[in-house]
């Protein structure tokens, strides 16, 4: 029996997570993750700074400041990167499943839908219906991820 790792359950539960919102947010969702990250790094940057890392904290607050101002302008940049590390990572699953003497079908079924998400992802326009269509791949994938980690 593999052992199950709970990065594999907190990825799919992640998945899930992330589907949900975009599904029930749409693009709306973009718009809150770009201020959630622009602040994570206008936090770090002053406490870098307070730490007395002046360097490391204020390339933070730059990055955090850009974000937040730029945020719509590089926001298909963002998805589009995300989206190729996603498929990347779905590609990667699928041909370790594949090479595997007895690929179980949860998991190539997981790996495949990594792949489509991503790819729906880095080149979905940001149009409402891509959007949810995401959604709901990225819930499916985290579901079979999630209950493919339980069964091992």
């Amino acid at each position: 029996m593999k052992k199950i790792t709970n990065s594999e359950q907190t990825t799919s539960i992640l998945y899930i997570i992330i589907g949900v919102l975009l599904i029930i947010f749409r693009s709306e969702t973009l718009g809150w993750a770009m201020t959630v990250a622009g602040a994570f790094f206008v936090m770090s940057g002053v406490l870098d700074v307070l730490k007395k890392n002046y360097t490391g904290g204020g390339i933070n607050l730059f990055i955090g400041i850009a974000i937040l101002i730029l945020g719509w302008i590089v926001a298909g940049i963002v998805l589009l990167v995300l989206g190729i590390l996603i498929a990347i990572k779905g590609a990667v699953a699928l041909l370790e499943v594949l090479k595997s003497k007895k690929p179980e079908i949860v998991d190539i079924i997981f790996s495949a839908c990594t792949v489509l998400a991503g790819i729906m992802l880095a080149f979905g326009n940001g149009f409402d219906i891509l959007i949810v269509i995401t959604g709901v791949l990225l819930a499916i994938d985290g579901a079979v991820g999630l209950l493919g980690s339980m069964k091992k």
